[in-house]
């Protein structure tokens, strides 16, 4: 399936009511409480990520479906924050309740001065 195929016709980037948007200093304080889930290509992940994040890029929402139970609450990263809002969106359609995600993404953890790891 082309990128252009799996929004085609879709809301994936509308925000559902299931994601909270965190702040990066709001990310460290649960980051030890959820799985963190970056959703970001492989290049982008190997070229730095949040201590602790599990590679998924978007599109591989049923591996993650088959990793973590429905009811546990995921944090979701991605470069702007576009990308985990998608994730967000076809994760909840699959049956998740409780989502989050970085409001900016690595961006935003970047300008901020966040420790990340190669």
């Amino acid at each position: 399936m082309s990128i252009k195929d799996y929004f085609r016709g879709s809301d994936y980037f509308n925000q559902p009511q299931e994601l909270e948007n965190l702040t990066p200093k709001k990310l460290l304080e649960l980051r030890d409480k959820y799985a963190l889930i970056d959703v970001r290509t492989g290049f982008e992940y190997r070229h730095g990520h949040i201590k602790g994040a599990i590679h998924y890029k978007l599109g591989k929402e049923k591996e993650i479906e088959s990793k973590f139970p429905k009811d546990d609450a995921l944090i979701l990263i991605c470069k702007t924050g576009h990308r985990s809002r998608a994730a967000a969106n076809r994760l909840v359609r699959i049956g998740y309740k409780k989502l989050y995600h970085l409001e900016g993404g690595m961006d935003k953890w970047r300008k901020e001065k966040f420790p990340e790891e190669k």
